[in-house]
């Protein structure tokens, strides 16, 4: 396994982390801030939060961060806030309201108490973990258009919100580099989720238009329960390796000690 793949699996391993304790610690709270404004969910919005305060959400970035989503849900959403008032389109993209905004910033601050509880002990790797990062987003380009628009974002004086947030940026890096690779594969988006998702041995909820298309490809086959053929894996298999050696290219940015640095210093970091 590549640099690259390692770096973006433990980069994973750490936004998940973080993830799950917000949801854990901080859910209840935060789905009751979202119903006083008339939200039947958080949907979303902890995915779109930092493009709307920033007011640099466009319809184009919402369909890319979401892009496992159908496009009529996203559309929806966006609709359904714009309609509440909690949206408001502005020069560059869709903006959080007032009403919404406090709901948005205590999301922030809510992956800031959670990133000290679990980094607070580890200063050094914080540091070499943020300034690797800093170094290798400036190599990304406008063509990461989700990765590209995050990382214009304001960033935060506290050091465990700036590590979380750049951490995040370089998760958008790596979920284009892979649109990329199963695009270039000929597959779309339903068709490669579930068959990450047989990849992984991980359950999954079978659809029957994607099922049907995986099938019809010989990628998938036909007795239940589904399984990837020896086709499919391969296929899986190399759009894997293309998506690592996209991200290779953004992570040249480093030499090899400063990357051997940037590893060790993800891999002691807790989730």
């Amino acid at each position: 396994m590549g640099n690259a793949a390692i770096a973006s699996q433990e980069i994973t391993r750490l936004v998940l982390g973080v993830n799950w304790r917000v949801g854990r610690d901080h859910g209840g709270h935060l789905e009751a801030m979202a119903s006083d404004i008339g939200l039947t969910s958080l949907e979303m919005l902890p995915h779109l939060g930092d493009f709307l305060l920033d007011g640099l959400l466009t319809r184009q970035i919402a369909a890319l961060r979401m892009r496992y989503a159908p496009e009529a849900v996203v559309s929806t959403r966006l609709q359904e806030l714009e309609e509440k008032g909690l949206i408001k389109l502005n020069p560059w993209g869709f903006v959080a309201t007032d009403a919404l905004r406090p709901l948005l910033k205590a999301l922030h601050s809510a992956r800031a108490d959670v990133a000290r509880e679990l980094w607070i002990n580890h200063e050094v790797d914080i540091s070499v973990v943020t300034e690797t990062c800093r170094e290798v987003l400036e190599k990304v380009t406008p063509e990461h258009i989700v990765a590209h628009t995050h990382n214009r974002v304001r960033k935060p004086l506290d050091r465990y919100s700036l590590l979380c947030q750049r951490l995040v940026t370089l998760r958008y890096m790596r979920q284009q580099d892979h649109a990329q690779a199963w695009i270039a594969a000929g597959l779309a988006a339903r068709e490669i989720a579930l068959m990450t998702a047989l990849w992984r041995d991980e359950p999954v909820e079978v659809e029957e238009p994607p099922l049907s298309a995986l099938r019809e490809k010989g990628l998938i086959l036909k007795p239940e329960p589904p399984r990837l053929t020896t086709k499919g894996k391969k296929l899986r298999q190399a759009i894997e390796d293309d998506t690592n050696a996209r991200t290779e290219q953004t992570y040249g940015a480093l030499d090899a000690d400063r990357m051997a640095r940037f590893l060790e210093a993800l891999g002691r970091l807790p989730d």
